[in-house]
C-alpha cells in the first residue's frame, strides 16, 4: 500500500517543475497541464511549442531520477480547428 504513495511524492517533482516552467494548460489558475494515472503521463498544452518544452523538463527528469519512458507507446493529439494542419513533429530523446 505505500507503493502508490511513493511514487505520488516521486512524480510531484516533475509536477512541480512542469507547472513553475509555465507552460500547459490552466483553468481559473489551477494547473491542469500534466495529469499523472498510474504509470500514464497526460501533458496538456495550449501549443505545440509548449509541449516540446514539456517533452523536455520530462526527459531532465527522467535522467535525473533514473526514470525510463516508453516512446514507442507516445502519442500526440491535436484538437481544434487546426486539427489536421500539419506542423513540425515533436522530438522525444531517446535516453538510455
Amino acid at each position: 500500500m505505500l507503493s502508490p504513495v511513493l511514487f505520488a511524492l516521486y512524480m510531484d517533482v516533475l509536477i512541480r517543475r512542469l507547472r513553475n516552467a509555465g507552460f500547459g494548460c490552466h483553468l481559473l489558475n489551477e494547473f491542469y497541464g500534466c495529469i499523472l494515472y498510474a504509470d500514464d503521463i497526460l501533458l496538456l498544452a495550449h501549443s505545440l511549442n509548449a509541449v516540446q518544452h514539456m517533452l523536455r523538463l520530462s526527459e531532465q527528469f527522467a535522467v535525473e531520477f533514473d526514470v525510463k519512458y516508453n516512446s514507442n507507446k507516445s502519442v500526440v493529439m491535436r484538437i481544434g480547428s487546426r486539427y489536421n494542419t500539419s506542423c513540425e513533429p515533436l522530438l522525444w530523446l531517446e535516453i538510455s
